[in-house]
């Protein structure tokens, strides 16, 4: 009997590169978030010094100008908060579709697996049939050459 050959190995092999592929997308998508939220938690820990900074001098006393001189820059850090928070919430939105293609691509890839597994049971079982096979006519044989 022939040797075993999956007719879609080829489909399988793309396959899988493209879910190597995404796999490297999602990791890079996971490194953005993770620098993201550094970059937010920096914005977050320089607001928060600058307010107590604030309210330090404020206890001290402090001219109107240097009022609205903190007052401005709090107000930077604020909108720089919310503008790093947005581009957190839309990178995580990023990395969420990039895990999705990610099952999708290894949902495709068991499914062909599971297939060429199956395939080669057959194939596995239908070798043990002709071995069995040409056992019982060599059994056959035999008895028909020593009965004559």
């Amino acid at each position: 009997m022939k040797k075993f050959h999956f007719q879609l190995d080829t489909v399988l092999g793309y396959k899988q590169q493209v879910l190597d592929n995404r796999l490297v997308e999602h990791g890079a998508a996971v490194a953005q978030v993770t620098r993201q939220e550094a970059v937010l938690d920096d914005a977050r820990n320089r607001r928060s010094d600058y307010e107590a900074e604030f309210e330090q001098k404020k206890t001290e006393g402090m001219t109107m100008f240097e009022a609205l001189k903190y007052q401005h820059c709090m107000q930077a850090l604020v909108n720089e908060v919310e503008r790093e928070t947005e581009r957190l919430a839309r990178l995580r939105r990023i990395e969420e579709e990039k895990r999705a293609r990610v099952v999708e691509s290894r949902v495709e890839t068991k499914t062909l697996e599971k297939l060429k597994e199956i395939k080669l049971q057959d194939y596995n079982h239908a070798i043990q049939k002709d071995e069995e096979r040409f056992i019982d006519d060599l059994t056959a044989t035999k008895r028909v050459l020593s009965n004559a």
